[in-house]
């Protein structure tokens, strides 16, 4: 559709210049609009009206028709176009003529929008008008800054997808008065269309809060009801909304409670707090709280969930001798419930709602009265001026949802004194028999001290059941009691719950050895009866055992007119994990390709010692025991004064610590005299090692061919004399086992875990099998130079499962692959395929030099030639044995004892129990000839016969002067006799 224009007449005068072909014009003339597809007219005229003009575009030449007074008239595309004109073989072309096209419409399509409404002073308003499917439009912004010039206007043009105009209006740092209506006015430009748009815009000074809820400050709910709660909130800027109950935030998983926010306008939002099932612990404060950057605001509502009347307490109080009585009844519910009393006169006859009476109010000798304690809770009481019979008085509490009632019987003052005196002594018999239960299981569970060792009596036919020996059945030989005067006590090697060991001097025991070194045991004077027949259980099992160079032997003791004190043979270096520790570095100089890596075994860190994972222990220059326990406040004992006798301080080393062999030059090799020498400048070595791994096995082969079971070896109990001699024993009585961590609780006792077979773990069963699983664990122990076995493993279920499944150590780092092969079989899961303390004996023998074992037996072939204590007491009983029995030399008399301590080692490792022989204190000849015979039997037939422990126990019928002078010189009465109580 074209568009029509006012007539006019032009006049033009054009002059020719060749120079010039086309008709100057301004740069608008340059830009054709062509609106709604109509013709349009690209005025490009010339100077010369003859002169032929060509239009062209992109794509060639346009036909269109031309006039010379106004240009080119046509239909044209959008695009540039050109006039070209020739003059006299010079040829000329325009600028390009650009054509555009606009779409007009006769309704303009105009649109308003702001971001946001609301604004805090010193915010941007941000203000859009946009006109769609138009271009030819012209638009102008009316707002409360525009006098002033404040604010930004800017326009974009989107073409895609179709034609859209945006015009946006700035206006930077707003205040309050910036607030007001924003107005944009478009009006088409060739038409006269107009379209307005306008938006209210508010700038507050700072941020609000405004809340309306749509319920009281008191809501009531039913239970299980269900009921929302609604707050409008009208806010800015966007507030955080929560609830709290009580003023704890609502956990909503926890509780059938939900809450939710929505956003309904720009600035006003709904949040609903909504009860699914109304539960009487939902009654309680509710707070909505609602705050942003600029304000803070709450509302509390209390709810109430209604609940049926229920009976709190309903308890009777008399006045004394005046026989009145106030029964008080408290009850709840919401709303506050209703109470009424009835009483009942006729006690049989009360099951009968007729018999039931209600009670009016303040009627004689009856007073009711009602007390409400909060909203939901109410007291009610009545009083009776005096009961003299027995009645019945029901309390009942209602309210609109339920009722509920209760009842008591009032009792006349003269019965009841009655049935309070009974009952007062029956709560004190309860009392009385609780308390005994508590003392004795406290003192069941209280642990108290026992030997570990015990002695093998019998095995029943499936081998699962062992009967042991009652120590206390022992005989105590009156030839071990030494006198009182003849010993000095000194400073305490060792310090436990139950006793103490202590280093003592004493005089007389030896007509070699006058003056010995030795350790003492005794009980700490708070010990309990069972404890004293413990220490003389392990005096009589040590009288019972006999001497051996791998134990701690017994060399006297002190049973009369005093503590019982059992006196053994003083080991000068102490325990082996001691000494391990102390020669560690020792050990590690002589092999160096050994990494110095064991602070993981040792369960070290040596930036914190509180990790320790065992204890710490001290040393002297002259050697020392383990200290297991933090020392009492008295180190020593008080020393017993000698007349005329210099001190325990002054007293040479015993000279049956040291091996009789070492006295004479060996022919051995010189790694073969490190072994068993007592030259500590030689240090720790493998061979060293492998020596005490040795010992160990001989004296437990020993206590095997006693039927003797330790049940808790280890290297704590395992001590080192000089001559790098080792000695089994049990330290338990000096160690804390209620504070050492080798030790765990089990029931009333505490036990090694650590070093127990799982036969003994599981079923509790002990048996010289498991000190081969215990020996085992020793080795580890030795060749981790002192570690902790199970290194980082706590006592616990899961150390005992791994210990079902099969678990083992891995080979420490100073094992062999022999000795870890040694340890391997040892902890065979099948007891039964466990190598024999005899077979291990032989083991750990091919392993050390060729030399070596004749060595060792040479020195304990000395050890029994000489007039060691243990040895010349047993000795004499060994005589006995052989009574009828003419010899032509000692000699011929000791091959006899050697011959017969060979023979105890083959029956150690038969499997057979030796039965101990009923004890006889005097011997008929006949009896003494049968015992000779015995002891020359092969090891098959006294595996089942007496052992070659029972000549022990026989009591010398005739001593000779020469012994009883001895006996005399020393101060001992051998008519004296050990305490009765313990024999």
């Amino acid at each position: 559709m074209g568009t029509s224009h006012p007539a006019f007449l032009v006049l033009g005068c054009l002059l020719t210049d060749p120079d010039v072909a086309f008709v100057p014009l301004g740069m608008t003339d340059y830009l054709v609009i062509v609106e709604d597809d109509d013709s349009a007219i690209i005025p490009c005229r010339t100077t010369d009206p003859e002169t032929p003009v060509t239009l062209r575009n992109s794509e060639g030449v346009v036909p269109a028709s031309y006039d010379s007074r106004q240009g080119f008239n046509g239909t044209f595309t959008v695009g540039p176009y050109t006039c070209e004109a020739t003059i006299k073989g010079k040829k000329f072309q325009t600028i390009p003529f650009n054509v555009y096209a606009l779409k007009a419409t006769s309704k303009l399509d105009l649109e308003m929008e702001a971001l946001k409404t609301v604004y805090k002073s010193g915010e941007t308003i941000v203000v859009t008008c946009a006109v769609f499917n138009n271009e030819v439009v012209d638009l102008q912004w009316t707002y409360p800054g525009e006098v002033k010039g404040k604010g930004i206007t800017m326009l974009e043009e989107i073409k895609v997808p179709s034609i859209k105009l945006v015009y946006t209006l700035t206006v930077p740092e707003a205040t309050v008065k910036d607030s007001g209506d924003y107005e944009c006015a478009a009006r088409q430009a060739t038409r006269e269309v107009k379209e307005m748009k306008k938006v209210t815009i508010s700038v507050h000074e700072k941020g609000f809060i405004e809340i309306k809820p749509n319920f009281s400050q008191l809501e009531a709910v039913n239970l299980h009801e269900v009921k929302n709660f609604v707050v409008e909130v009208q806010a800015y800027p966007t507030p955080r909304i929560s609830w709290l109950k009580n003023n704890l935030t609502l956990i909503e998983n926890l509780t059938e409670i939900t809450t939710d926010v929505e956003k309904i306008q720009e600035t006003r939002y709904r949040s609903q707090l909504k009860l699914i099932r109304a539960k009487e612990e939902d009654s309680g404060h509710y707070t909505i709280v609602v705050q942003n950057e600029d304000d803070v605001k709450s509302y509390t509502f209390e709810l109430l969930t209604q609940v049926p009347s229920s009976i709190l307490d309903l308890v009777d109080d008399h006045h004394g001798s005046t026989g009145g009585q106030t029964v008080r009844c408290m009850a709840e519910g919401t709303p506050l419930p209703d109470i009424e009393w009835m009483i009942c006169k006729d006690i049989k006859k009360c099951n009968n709602e007729t018999s039931w009476t209600i009670l009016a109010n303040n009627v004689s000798n009856i007073i009711t009265e009602v007390h409400p304690r909060d909203r939901s809770t109410v007291e009610g009481r009545v009083t009776f001026a005096k009961v003299e019979e027995t009645i019945a008085v029901r309390c009942l509490a209602k309210n609109l949802l339920g009722a509920e009632n209760r009842e008591l019987k009032l009792v006349a003052p003269t019965l009841r004194s009655e049935l309070t005196v009974a009952a007062a002594v029956l709560v004190l018999l309860v009392i009385v028999i609780i308390s005994l239960i508590v003392l004795v299981v406290i003192w069941k569970q209280k642990p108290r001290y026992e030997i570990r060792w015990r002695v093998i009596e019998s095995i029943s036919p499936d081998g699962h059941e062992y009967i042991y020996v009652d120590p206390m059945q022992l005989p105590y030989d009156s030839r071990w009691e030494f006198p009182r005067d003849g010993l000095v006590l000194g400073r305490v090697l060792g310090s436990g719950a139950f006793g103490k060991v202590v280093e003592g001097t004493a005089y007389g025991l030896s007509r070699s050895q006058p003056v010995m070194k030795v350790a003492v045991k005794m009980l700490k004077p708070t010990a309990r009866s069972s404890e004293k027949q413990a220490l003389m259980s392990e005096l009589k099992i040590m009288t019972h055992l006999g001497p051996h160079l791998n134990i701690v032997n017994l060399l006297g003791a002190c049973t009369k007119s005093g503590p019982i004190y059992i006196i053994t043979e003083y080991c000068f270096y102490g325990d082996l994990v001691n000494y391990l520790h102390k020669n560690r570095d020792s050990f590690l100089s002589h092999h160096p390709e050994k990494p110095k890596k064991e602070l993981d075994i040792f369960g070290l860190n040596p930036a914190d010692e509180s990790t320790r994972s065992y204890v710490i222990l001290s040393f002297e220059n002259n050697g020392d025991y383990m200290d297991m326990k933090q020392a009492d406040t008295t180190q020593y004992v008080p020393m017993l004064e000698r007349k005329e006798v210099s001190k325990y301080s002054d007293i040479q080393r015993s000279l049956y610590d040291r091996p009789a062999s070492y006295k004479k030059k060996s022919m051995l090799d010189s790694e073969v005299k490190n072994l068993l020498s007592d030259d500590n400048s030689e240090g720790l070595t493998l061979l060293d090692l492998l020596s005490f791994t040795y010992q160990v096995a001989r004296g437990m082969e020993f206590l095997a061919s006693k039927n003797c079971v330790h049940r808790d070896l280890a290297a704590r109990n395992v001590l080192l004399a000089q001559g790098k001699i080792v000695k089994i024993c049990d330290f338990g009585l000096a160690r804390d086992i209620m504070h050492d961590s080798n030790y765990v609780s089990k029931g009333s006792t505490f036990l090694p875990v650590k070093w127990m077979a799982p036969e003994s773990i599981f079923d509790n069963l002990y048996t010289t099998l498991s000190d081969v699983w215990s020996y085992g664990i020793l080795l580890w122990e030795i060749f981790s130079l002192g570690g902790t076995p199970y290194p980082g493993m706590m006592v616990d279920s899961t150390f005992y499962n791994k210990i079902k499944s099969g678990y083992r150590m891995a080979k420490p780092d100073h094992a062999t692959s022999e000795v870890y092969e040694i340890m391997v079989k040892c902890w065979n899961s099948e007891p039964e395929k466990r190598p024999s303390f005899y077979h291990l004996s032989e083991i750990v023998e091919n392993l050390l030099p060729g030399q070596y074992k004749k060595s060792y037996e040479k020195i304990h072939l000395d050890f029994l030639k000489s007039d060691h204590p243990a040895v010349a007491r047993m000795r004499v009983d060994s005589d006995n044995a052989y009574v009828g029995v003419t010899y032509k030399n000692e000699e011929d008399k000791l091959k006899d004892w050697e011959g017969g301590l060979d023979e105890q080692r083959l029956s150690a490792d038969s499997g057979y129990i030796i039965p101990l022989p009923d004890i006889d204190p005097v011997p008929e000849e006949e009896d003494l000839g049968k015992r000779n015979r015995h002891s020359s039997q092969t090891s098959e037939e006294s595996a089942i016969e007496t052992g070659s422990s029972s000549s022990t126990f026989i009591k010398r019928e005739d001593e000779t002067i020469e012994d009883i002078d001895m006996m005399d010189d020393i101060g001992i009465d051998s008519s004296d006799l050990v305490e009765d109580s313990f024999l």
